[in-house]
């Protein structure tokens, strides 16, 4: 009667500003963290970290936003964005990195290539039609 699929909300975790947590976290959602975490974060959704937040540990999503403080390896399958007040103190594994000035990064960069599958959940192509004689699509 009720066969509702469980599918993820868009954030479906919120760790709150002054909250402390010790251990893995797991989602199969979205993460944004405001408070203090020490131990790993594993999303199959985005993980934000937000300007209050310090995480000691490392950090697996489909995008990651750094606007905190992180001590600790992050894998991305997307981007990894590191804000202004970002403080990001270990390696990375993405496939696209944004940086903006004042964020401070050390650590090694590993960039790796986004499989047609990956990309085109990240980026759908776009098609445009073009009159022809043989009405033919071309993709941009």
């Amino acid at each position: 009667m009720f066969n509702k699929k469980n599918t993820p909300l868009a954030m479906d975790t919120v760790l709150g500003e002054f909250t402390s947590f010790t251990g893995n976290i797991e989602s199969e959602g979205s993460i944004k963290i405001l408070g203090k975490v020490e131990g790993d974060i594993k999303a199959s959704g985005d993980v934000y970290i937000e300007t209050t937040s310090s995480v000691t540990g490392n950090i697996y999503g489909s995008n990651v936003y750094v606007s905190g403080y992180i001590k600790g390896n992050v894998l991305a399958k997307g981007i990894i964005h590191l804000m202004a007040q970002a403080r990001l103190y270990g390696d990375i594994e993405v496939s696209g990195i944004v940086t903006d000035e004042g964020a401070i990064f050390q650590g090694n960069c590993k960039m790796v290539e986004v499989n047609n599958e990956q990309a085109a959940a990240v980026n759908p192509p776009k098609t445009t039609k073009i009159k022809s004689k043989r009405d033919t699509l071309v993709e941009d």
